[in-house]
């Protein structure tokens, strides 16, 4: 691990905040001595997981208003006040796809943007899977997708699959699974 730079942080002033995510402007001096302004998303802390059984692997599929188009990925949220990492994984596994799991492996963390986004995304593999009902938020419109690891592996490679931190996390689940990535 590298040490930390050496930002000055001399002032800072909250530009747009609500309950999801807020922006910040910093008066800085760089490492190399030069004075500016840097801008941070602040975000609760997240966590992405890939939920597995017998070769399969589920995804959600839903709209991203960032990108203006519907997206695959591995189920991901924030974590609530006082929720541990795995609680919200566990809580958003449930709650995005109806499924609970008995097993979970840490599969580490991945920036998403980290010129920009304070926290890294904490990166899970659920098994051994549970169905139950699941409860989206009132703001969410959730499809769940269903398919082969081996397909998903593929899609991320090829880029069918575009979304950065499901693909990190896929590729990381697929070495804890001991699956092959394609040459």
């Amino acid at each position: 691990m590298q040490p930390p730079m050496e930002f000055v942080r001399r002032a800072k002033r909250t530009v747009y905040a609500n309950p999801w995510i807020s922006f910040e402007a910093h008066e800085i001096v760089h490492p190399n001595g030069t004075a500016g302004e840097h801008g941070l998303v602040v975000v609760p802390r997240a966590s992405a997981v890939v939920v597995y059984d017998d070769g399969m692997v589920w995804f959600t599929r839903q709209a991203r208003f960032a990108i203006d188009r519907v997206v695959l990925e591995v189920v991901k949220g924030g974590a609530e006040a006082g929720e541990t990492l795995l609680g919200a994984a566990q809580r958003e596994t449930r709650e995005e796809i109806g499924m609970t799991a008995a097993r979970w492996d840490e599969l580490g963390n991945a920036y998403e943007l980290p010129s920009l986004v304070n926290h890294a995304v904490a990166l899970w593999l659920a098994r051994d899977l549970t169905e139950v009902a699941a409860a989206n938020e009132q703001v969410e419109s959730i499809e769940t997708v269903r398919m082969p690891f081996d397909e998903a592996l593929d899609a991320v490679l090829s880029g069918r699959l575009d979304d950065a931190i499901s693909g990190l996390a896929l590729v990381r689940a697929a070495r804890v699974l001991g699956y092959r990535l394609a040459p």
